[in-house]
């Protein structure tokens, strides 16, 4: 297992659940999604850092890399904040969608 990407929880005055933090990763990232689907991806929370670590067996990322190179698209780094804005306008966009 190879650490690859991490993101901090907790920040400021701001303290995201881990769950949270997860589930909108999964949502938002190609590469972690492919990771998941292969069971390749382990998520670990070192609650004295304040942060979410993922890990990803070598053969799966070196595979997933060539396939999604950013874990975010075209965008670079992200920090929570960011990535739940681009969440919540993600689901509006996929809502009014549907409606029409």
């Amino acid at each position: 297992m190879k650490k690859f990407y991490s993101i901090k929880l907790r920040q400021f005055k701001e303290n995201i659940p881990p769950a949270l933090a997860e589930t909108m990763l999964l949502d938002e990232s190609k590469l972690v999604k492919y990771l998941w689907k292969h069971q390749a991806l382990d998520f670990r929370y070192p609650k004295h850092k304040g942060r979410l670590d993922l890990y990803a067996d070598e053969k799966y990322l070196m595979m997933g890399r060539l396939k999604y190179p950013h874990i975010f698209g075209n965008k670079k780094r992200m920090g929570f904040m960011e990535l739940y804005i681009v969440h919540r306008l993600n689901q509006r966009l996929n809502l009014a969608k549907g409606s029409t």
